[in-house]
């Protein structure tokens, strides 16, 4: 049986649990574009900082998940992109093969326009503009400087713009 200052820490991490979980699933689908895999990368992060959350060794802990989530996200890309290549290698081309982004192809212009986006560059929208971080907690989250947090942000908005048919003000074509 548990000392009770590990019991209370339990309950606390629950309360932990039922505050961010939520939050942390729509970003994981807004980075990976999957319900399925982003709940997956979600429990994945609050498997890894539950025990060192319970050692007291997480100051942080919705940085720590944050991030957790986007080195989740991006490994599950990586797969996804990897099993792609390997059945293209493997069928020849993509004939009969009904991709996830065909599938989900009647979700709203905006969620299309982020999948348009390379990975870091729609990373760095969602954590500045979704998840509402700012440029030294997305940095931290993506493992970046500041400055590639910015510029990555400033090339994502830019292509968001172009793909959604938003007029630039101020920007030469």
């Amino acid at each position: 049986m548990a000392s009770p200052p590990l019991e209370r820490r339990d309950r606390e991490f629950a309360d932990v649990f039922a505050t961010h979980r939520d939050h942390m699933v729509r970003l994981a689908w807004l980075l990976t574009s999957d319900v399925h895999v982003a709940e997956d990368v979600v429990a994945d992060a609050f498997a890894k900082v539950h025990p060192r959350w319970r050692r007291g060794q997480v100051d942080d802990v919705a940085a720590y998940l944050r991030r957790s989530v986007v080195n989740g996200a991006n490994s599950a890309l990586r797969r996804r992109y990897t099993q792609r290549a390997h059945e293209r290698r493997v069928t020849g081309d993509d004939r009969g093969i009904r991709l996830l982004d065909d599938e989900v192809a009647d979700r709203d212009q905006v969620i299309a326009a982020l999948r348009q986006l390379p990975d870091r560059q729609r990373a760095a929208v969602v954590l500045r503009f979704w998840a509402d971080c700012t440029e030294a907690q997305a940095a931290d989250a993506l493992g970046v400087s500041i400055g590639t947090v910015k510029s990555n942000t400033a090339r994502g908005m830019h292509r968001l713009r172009e793909v959604l048919g938003v007029e630039q003000e101020g920007v030469a074509r």
